[in-house]
């Protein structure tokens, strides 16, 4: 049950990210339809309201944020293929670390295996990951080994057929054996397994774990989780709702109505409305025209427009000021840094996430772990250093009181220099522009 709700839940969020056509394809499954009202009136109903599109602007404006500066990504030489092959799609490293981070921001779950190709292997041959959406992840067990928490079942929805069946990925800890199965389910919903158990090797050695990480964006924890965005997108889609009723409403009394009193004959009743028509009636007969007049509509705009405050509330900030008119630009700063723990937490999950699999990997190719990482800025807002500091920071350096690479990592930090470039890189680029590189000689400042 609780899986079932949950993977509700994400069909939910992904919805809203889609945005109005995704939501509207789904009918009644978000918007249910009035009592009385009929099929082709619901299409209408349904086609007049606009969804408010909070969910994927907010999105896309945290995962701008996350990666508003490069990954800096170093490899081993064995492990180089990797920055431009990373995954079983042949995708980049880059394009893997956005894609994590904006599927732990959003739904809260995703999946990566370090695998290494069974066959056709080549001296060349390197590791890859593989992905896995929060929906494809159908089931896990964990247990402790060794006194230490592990992953020691997964269950993952894969896009293969066997008898008209989806095929389901089994990676279990067996015997302190990692092992790879395939199942289905049949009609009456039995296991059936799909070919042979397979037990992956790498340099001849089986392996005793699972290379599977489940990221979160409460760290590497598989259990209760809850979505980041479910709260934005029930609110996004109650404020759809109220869209529809309003616009419903609107329709049904914008135009004002004719009316008729008094006794008319057959042939005196008026068939046509409109500029260059006469109505001839009989004498004593009243006419007027039917006008809302309540304050129903309104109401509703009130009740909306107080969902789109709360939907800037739950994540959605950047959508209205982020800065008060008083506030002092250092305040607004913190204010905003401490609004930013989810963005936090998404970046420290998936940084770790990669660089405990890019261990791995390197481990199996004979290369130096060390040397195979992923740093994510945590730079989420702009704090590009101005002139004044730049030059305090060169008085720093000249009265001795830092030392030139202290200075480097400043300027670093303040965005005057790249933050994956050395300061050897840094050195070399001079060098090649005829600069010259040789240390300044520390003075006293005036």
């Amino acid at each position: 049950m609780k899986h079932d709700r949950l993977q509700s839940q994400f069909a939910m969020i992904r919805a809203c990210l889609d945005g109005e056509d995704a939501i509207k394809d789904q009918g009644q499954s978000y918007v249910p339809k009035p009592d009385g009202m009929t099929t082709a009136n619901y299409t209408h109903y349904l086609d007049r309201a606009c969804f408010y599109g909070a969910p994927e602007m907010t999105l896309r404006a945290l995962v701008g944020l996350a990666l508003r500066k490069d990954p800096v990504i170093k490899l081993p030489a064995r492990l180089e293929p990797m920055r431009l092959n990373a995954t079983h799609e042949n995708a980049p490293m880059h394009v893997l670390i956005e894609d994590m981070v904006r599927e732990v921001m959003s739904l809260g779950r995703f999946g990566l295996l370090l695998d290494f190709p069974s066959s056709e292997n080549t001296a060349n041959t390197v590791p890859h990951f593989s992905t896995f959406v929060a929906e494809s992840i159908a089931d896990f067990e964990t247990s402790y080994v060794d006194g230490k928490k592990v992953l020691t079942r997964v269950h993952l929805a894969s896009d293969e057929q066997y008898d008209g069946a989806d095929v389901t990925y089994e990676l279990i800890l067996e015997d302190t054996l990692y092992k790879f199965r395939r199942f289905i389910r049949d009609e009456q919903k039995n296991r059936v397994e799909v070919g042979e158990e397979i037990i992956p090797v790498v340099n001849g050695q089986a392996l005793n774990f699972i290379p599977f990480i489940l990221v979160s964006h409460e760290g590497l924890r598989p259990e209760k989780i809850t979505p980041p965005f479910l709260g934005l997108c029930k609110v996004a889609l109650s404020h759809f709702k109220n869209s529809a009723d309003r616009e419903h409403a609107i329709f049904l009394t914008a135009s004002p109505t004719p009316w008729v009193a008094g006794s008319i004959t057959a042939d005196k009743v008026p068939t046509a409305i409109g500029a260059g028509t006469v109505w001839t009636l009989p004498e004593n007969t009243e006419v007027g025209m039917l006008e809302f007049t309540g304050a129903g509509v309104s109401a509703m705009k009130e009740l909306m427009d107080e969902k789109i405050d709360t939907m800037a509330t739950l994540g959605a900030r950047m959508l209205s000021a982020t800065m008060n008119r008083n506030e002092t630009i250092d305040t607004a700063t913190q204010r905003t840094r401490s609004e930013l723990a989810l963005l936090h937490g998404v970046v420290v999950s998936v940084e770790t996430a990669i660089n405990h699999l890019l261990r791995v990997a390197a481990d199996w190719m004979s290369a130096d772990a060390d040397e195979a990482s992923v740093s994510l800025s945590r730079d989420f807002i702009e704090s590009s250093m101005d002139p004044k500091m730049i030059e305090s920071q060169m008085k720093l350096y000249l009265s001795g009181v830092i030392s030139r690479a202290t200075m480097h990592e400043n300027l670093q930090k303040g965005e005057i220099i790249r933050a994956d470039r050395t300061m050897d890189d840094e050195k070399d680029m001079i060098e090649e522009d005829g600069g010259d590189v040789s240390p300044l000689i520390p003075r006293a400042v005036a």
